[in-house]
């Protein structure tokens, strides 16, 4: 309930611009660390895969292929939603 009453507050207050400014901080912030966490993975699975190959283990390989295509397509759709509210906050 009360913030309820605080965003009621700030949609007609003097705030509205530093409230939003926090907020696309905040995205920010976690959208970095989110991002840090996928490329840490994506270059893990690399090492992996390249551990599979000394090993001639097939099947490891193609597991560990088909997560490389996940994350990679995960960083594909994340280009293209940045792509998108890019444009429309322009």
């Amino acid at each position: 309930m009360k913030k309820k009453k605080l965003n009621l507050a700030l949609d007609g207050g003097p705030l509205i611009e530093a409230a939003k400014k926090v907020e696309d901080f905040g995205y920010n912030l976690y959208f970095s660390y989110v991002f840090n966490q996928s490329v840490e993975q994506h270059k893990q699975l690399q090492d992996d895969f390249i551990e599979a190959f000394l090993d001639q283990d097939e099947i490891r390989m193609e597991q560990i292929n088909r997560e490389l295509s996940i994350v990679e397509a995960a960083f594909e759709a994340t280009a293209t939603m940045l792509d998108i509210t890019e444009e429309l906050s322009s």
